[in-house]
């Protein structure tokens, strides 16, 4: 059997059926960085940006995806910063008041710049020199103010995400779930791009989860 072949069945085997809890996919919780609610196919990662490995995902594997199949396949983050990590919840706060500026092209910039720059602001927790370099100083004025006048709200919005993460058994980052034909599985390890190639590939032409 050739390899490439017997990798995409090993990987595929390694999907999980999972029940979606009431709620999961109305919109409600996570930032939606490419396609649409609508779209056929639902990528959902829950993670954490001071986590090496999400990190790694969110760099090689979730940019070329977000690059090369734009809104074929509807990709959604949700913030699930753990305890261990010092600043992760604040580096979530800025995020969670940058999703407000309507802006995915700005959203998805700061996603970058703040997973480029984790082994700077991990030291010491200064995100406002990483997250200025992501965002104009008007849009960086923007942002603080959101974070000082919708405090509350960006905490309600990273703990719902962090609750419904608890709900779905997470206790590491990055966990991933495909959402298609109605099924949610979760990708039990996370996969090189070559591997989620093939399976969005497969999911987005109907050869899995008839």
């Amino acid at each position: 059997m050739p390899r490439r072949l017997l990798t995409a069945i090993i990987f595929v085997l390694c999907l999980a059926a999972y029940a979606p809890p009431a709620g999961a996919a109305d919109g409600e919780s996570g930032l939606i960085l490419s396609g649409s609610a609508a779209s056929s196919v639902r990528l959902e990662i829950f993670s954490d940006f001071e986590c090496p490995g999400c990190r790694s995902f969110f760099l090689n594997t979730i940019q070329p995806i977000l690059r090369n199949y734009k809104d074929r396949v509807c990709v959604v983050y949700y913030e699930f910063p753990l305890d261990m990590h010092l600043y992760a919840r604040s580096a979530s706060r800025y995020v969670s008041a940058a999703a407000r500026l309507g802006d995915r092209q700005k959203l998805l910039k700061l996603f970058e710049t703040l997973f480029t720059d984790q082994d700077k602001w991990a030291q010491n927790g200064e995100l406002e020199v990483s997250v200025a370099k992501a965002l104009s100083p008007e849009d960086l004025n923007k942002v603080k103010n959101i974070m000082e006048t919708d405090r509350d709200g960006i905490e309600r919005d990273i703990d719902r995400d962090i609750q419904e993460g608890m709900d779905r058994k997470i206790n590491a980052t990055p966990t991933i779930f495909l959402v298609n034909a109605g099924k949610q599985e979760r990708v039990v390890m996370p996969p090189n791009v070559k591997d989620m190639y093939t399976l969005l590939s497969w999911r987005l032409n109907g050869l899995l989860g008839q």
